[in-house]
């Protein structure tokens, strides 16, 4: 009984701290049956290891030990989730754009090229220059945004082939972004990429309460590769992807997308 009491006890303290997670943090709710499922019985076993060779009162093993294994568990499951760099299989073909970030999908606008008003989040109001802090993608298109939290891989991918035109660094503040200032006044990276045909797509780099840098590693003139590595942003964060209107949108809002194995859009002739 006092071992089924603490199965219990562990399994309930882990998925309560994922519906937090998944509540508060912005986790996709997929982590509640793979990742938790997975700490609660390693922290089960570990804690029925503890209670059998460690004498101790079951009220303090409970909510003591127990709580304290969950934690330490979880804390090494983000570090193993947050600094992973998977090998990822490049989708589609050359006018496949795919995803620059793995996160989720936030929103998806459409831009005229001179437009003022644009809802980006929790009805805020700005346009793409005060967004990319460039005017560099002043043209109709898409802006797409991917919430990235903890548990996501923070590798950058470039969205398409072609030449870096642009990386500009813009010095913010580092103020949480479910608050709608963020998106337009936090610290951002705006990398610009270009084909040979000229067509362009736009990678925003925002950084999230506590992050530092965000980091892009190839000088502008350089070519890129799609799906190769250009930049990461630590912790959670956000990054925004800017493409061509004359394309077909292939994801949908709260999907979970991944960097360079998730299709964004396709370039029509």
């Amino acid at each position: 009984m006092e071992l089924i009491i603490i199965v219990l006890s562990t399994a309930l303290l882990s998925t309560s701290m994922f519906i937090f997670w998944v509540a508060k943090g912005g986790f996709n709710r997929r982590f509640l049956y793979t990742d938790n499922i997975i700490l609660g019985i390693v922290s089960s076993l570990i804690n029925i290891g503890i209670y059998e060779n460690i004498e101790m009162p079951l009220w303090v093993m409970t909510p003591v030990v127990c709580g304290f294994t969950v934690l330490f568990l979880f804390i090494a499951l983000f570090f193993y989730r947050f600094f992973r760099n998977p090998t990822r299989k490049i989708s589609g073909s050359k006018n496949d754009i795919v995803s620059p970030a793995d996160g989720r999908i936030i929103y998806i606008k459409e831009l005229e090229s001179n437009q003022i008003p644009v809802t980006v989040k929790k009805k805020r109001i700005a346009n793409i220059s005060e967004i990319t802090k460039t005017d560099i993608l002043q043209q109709p298109c898409y802006l797409i945004g991917i919430a990235i939290t903890l548990f996501d891989v923070h590798m950058n991918r470039s969205p398409i082939d072609g030449k870096i035109i642009l990386v500009k660094h813009t010095p913010g503040t580092s103020i949480g972004l479910n608050t709608p200032e963020s998106t337009l006044t936090n610290e951002r990276n705006t990398t610009v990429f270009e084909r040979e045909d000229g067509v362009k797509a736009g990678v925003v780099q925002i950084a999230a309460r506590g992050v530092n840098r965000c980091i892009v590693i190839p000088k502008e003139g350089e070519n890129v590769e799609r799906g190769s590595i250009f930049g990461k942003i630590r912790w959670g964060s956000q990054t925004d992807l800017i493409i061509p209107r004359n394309c077909e949108i292939m994801v949908r809002e709260g999907e979970q997308v991944h960097a360079g194995s998730t299709i964004i859009g396709k370039l029509l002739d």
